[in-house]
């Protein structure tokens, strides 16, 4: 890619992008060190620096949005820039069913930075920091077994850059993250090889659909992909319940079964002794949650019906168990602020 491009040379101090301005090129430092910086609340907050190998200005090059942050160089500095022109012939080049992953994962996490860049609540920068690492997995992170590693530096840079918050405020929650049994670090002899760990890919994946339901009621997050909602008590009594009748329901060409509503409250009521209105409340958190569906008429029942599988229930059940040990794990990290 730099070979394609143009040189140009700064001097220390020298401004080579300023935030709010047009975007068209992404550059990459070939020698020398630019510091970004952010305009946060009036303040003049030093998010990064980077030196030889550094790249920025790329999300703009990516989605034509606005430069987000500064980049000044720190000392006398040479740069390869690449304009949109040359940008497009490299992209060109990359198949084209996996073109859309660039635009779609630099505007998730322009979404993502918007979300805390104003209020910067531990809760918020938690699921954020989540959320980049989840997505960045597989852009610059390393498969390992079940999960995947990052260079630790080259992680919180990145996190700096696309939070636009101050350096040791991301470190801070970095650490915390690993400090649970959903990361870690591995320490090397030179801090540069630090190493940042994700042992469990699937399950970092869930946490991020966890802290996005509990934080579900902020406008701009997104629906989670899995419901992580606790349930209550007599809702886990009727999954059960639900569960042990699988084997006596008619059931659909795909195999689920179709529990007849007017039998399923008769029914519930005489076995769980739970009364006609917590029979149905229960039963509408558990359509909530995703465990079953509720269908107005089913050729199956030839009445009004609960749909679902004894696979449905099983995953509702297990996504419960996590609940509980995701809850165990954000508790934890929110006393660490």
């Amino acid at each position: 890619m730099a070979e394609q491009a143009k040189i140009q040379e700064f001097e220390a101090g020298q401004v080579i992008l300023r935030e709010n301005t047009p975007g068209d090129s992404a550059y990459i430092i070939l020698s020398g060190g630019v510091e970004i910086t952010k305009r946060i609340e009036g303040q003049r907050v030093v998010l990064v620096r980077l030196g030889a190998g550094g790249i920025f200005g790329e999300m703009s090059l990516i989605d034509g949005s606005p430069r987000s942050a500064t980049v000044t160089a720190t000392e006398p500095t040479r740069v390869s820039a690449i304009d949109n022109r040359r940008f497009q012939i490299i992209l060109n080049s990359i198949p084209k069913e996996v073109r859309p992953l660039f635009s779609a994962l630099t505007e998730r996490l322009r979404n993502t930075s918007q979300m805390v860049s104003s209020l910067s609540l531990w809760e918020r920068l938690i699921y954020s920091i989540c959320s980049i690492i989840d997505m960045s997995a597989g852009v610059i992170g390393t498969p390992r077994d079940q999960g995947y590693t990052f260079v630790y530096r080259d992680l919180l840079q990145e996190i700096c850059r696309v939070l636009a918050l101050n350096h040791e405020k991301i470190e801070e929650a970095i650490r915390a993250l690993a400090s649970t049994e959903l990361a870690g670090v591995e320490s090397d002899e030179k801090p540069e090889q630090d190493i940042f760990q994700v042992p469990d890919a699937e399950q970092f994946s869930g946490f991020v659909d966890f802290l996005s339901e509990r934080l579900s009621n902020i406008p701009g997050f997104p629906v989670p992909n899995r419901k992580y909602c606790q349930l209550s008590v007599k809702a886990q009594g009727i999954l059960f319940y639900l569960k042990n009748q699988s084997g006596r329901l008619p059931r659909d060409d795909s195999g689920r079964s179709h529990y007849d509503f007017d039998k399923y409250v008769k029914e519930s009521v005489e076995s769980l002794h739970h009364g006609v209105k917590d029979a149905i409340l229960r039963l509408q958190e558990l359509a909530a949650a995703g465990a079953v569906k509720l269908e107005k008429f089913s050729q199956v029942a030839g009445n009004k019906a609960i749909v679902f599988s004894v696979e449905d229930i099983t995953r509702a059940q297990l996504i419960l168990l996590q609940a509980t040990d995701f809850d165990a794990i954000y508790e934890k990290l929110m006393a660490k602020h």
